[in-house]
């Protein structure tokens, strides 16, 4: 009889100790902050500051706020516009004008290129580099105080990017891809790409440059060598974001897939998503991924694919409204009407080796502009969690639940007792 009950308490034991690891393995969202245009439309281009603080949007109108509401300002035109890698500065076009503004909404500059409208724009990550492209096929780039380093004349250009070492601009356009200096001096041109790419990701050290448009994915050099290319969808790509040293390419495409290759092309896995994956997203060490399905459902992997959360928006999520900060612990989307904020709870360890210096602020404080009221912003304080234990693959796992346990547990210890009565 003593045997039994030892017998039977050990079961309750390792009942238990399950449930701890369920617990333990378990990630969950919680929902800290809503956001809603000031006017009718909706947010696309979401960015994260490199330290995580500073939030921006574009869209319909744009919308800079830091991750606390400290900071909180929009509702200008953010069709073409951006912000830099330190939160510091943001730049924005109205039809032929290029503005930048401080983190604060101060208007720093102004700058007009001829009479034809802004296609494209682009910043370094310290905010001394300043691009822009118009409709007319002329590139231009300006210093931090708005002095016209280099202008060239080429075909229309779709988006612009500026390498972290800022020794690179690269850009797609209607004829192929093409690299400039920062004084806007042709470097390399492939102008048998057409006009597929749309999207551009450096690694940390500038020298792979990742495109990505329509089914096919490129990887280049700095000086313009192929490293690769491949057709990796059946169906064209919604969005691209990469890891800091480009060993992790993530792509949402209208297969339904969150698509993860690795430095050299090849597929590592896929998650299935169920519709069109508009947006994506990846920390720096590309331990945690977000992608953002059409029908609202946000989803939240770890590097290997198994699923760590997921949640639903109100309503469609949009293409292009998906990020993950570089420490993997917050994740911003957008749908047709607001930009949420989450923060990952209890998800994989993310460390970061990046050193970064601080950027003094000198910008005065500004409010914002009467004729352009801030965003509606709306704080949420109870978490909205959505938990689910890391798996071995990238099929949602149901975590086990604590009652379930208890159940288990009262059940066990009513043998226990009936057999030794």
């Amino acid at each position: 009889m003593k045997t039994r009950l030892q017998i039977n308490l050990v079961i309750i034991g390792f009942l238990l100790t399950i449930s701890l690891i369920g617990l333990v393995s378990a990630a969950s969202l919680a929902h800290t902050w809503k956001e809603r245009p000031a006017f009718d439309g909706s947010f696309s281009s979401m960015m994260f500051s490199t330290d995580g603080s500073v939030v921006f949007a574009g869209g319909s109108q744009l919308l800079v706020r830091s991750w606390d509401g400290d900071i909180h300002w929009g509702g200008r035109s953010g069709t073409i516009a951006t912000m830099n890698a330190d939160g510091t500065r943001v730049l924005s076009a109205t039809d032929a004008s290029v503005r930048v503004y401080y983190k604060n909404g101060t208007e720093v500059w102004t700058r007009t290129m001829g009479s034809s409208p802004i296609r494209a724009v682009a910043v370094s990550r310290d905010g001394s580099l300043i691009i822009g492209a118009n409709d007319e096929g002329y590139i231009q780039s300006w210093d931090t105080n708005g002095v016209r380093g280099g202008l060239n004349k080429t075909d229309r250009v779709k988006k612009i990017a500026v390498s972290p070492s800022q020794s690179l601009i690269v850009a797609t356009s209607d004829d192929g891809l093409k690299f400039f200096s920062p004084k806007m001096e042709q470097i390399w041109a492939d102008d048998l790409s057409g006009s597929l790419d749309s999207f551009i990701a450096f690694s940390s050290d500038s020298n792979t440059i990742i495109t990505s448009g329509d089914t096919r994915v490129w990887s280049h050099t700095s000086t313009g060598k192929l490293n690769w290319m491949k057709d990796v969808t059946k169906t064209a790509i919604n969005d691209m974001a990469c890891s800091k040293d480009c060993t992790t390419i993530v792509l949402g495409s209208k297969d339904g897939d969150v698509l993860v290759l690795n430095e050299m092309g090849q597929v590592r896995w896929k998650y299935p998503a169920g519709s069109w994956v508009n947006g994506v997203g990846v920390s720096s060490d590309g331990s945690v991924i977000a992608g953002g399905a059409l029908d609202g459902t946000l989803y939240i992997l770890d590097k290997e694919g198994n699923l760590l959360a997921k949640t639903k928006t109100d309503t469609l999520i949009q293409q292009g409204t998906v990020a993950v900060s570089s420490d993997g612990k917050r994740i911003i989307v957008g749908d047709e009407g607001a930009m949420y904020g989450f923060e990952l709870v209890g998800g994989p360890e993310v460390t970061s080796t990046e050193t970064r210096t601080p950027t003094p602020d000198v910008s005065p404080s500004c409010p914002v502009c009467p004729t352009c009221p801030a965003p509606v912003l709306t704080k949420t304080t109870p978490p909205v969690t959505v938990s689910i234990p890391i798996g071995t693959t990238g099929t949602p796992q149901s975590p086990l639940e604590p009652s379930l346990v208890i159940i288990a547990s009262a059940g066990v210890l009513f043998i226990v007792m009936r057999r030794n009565t």
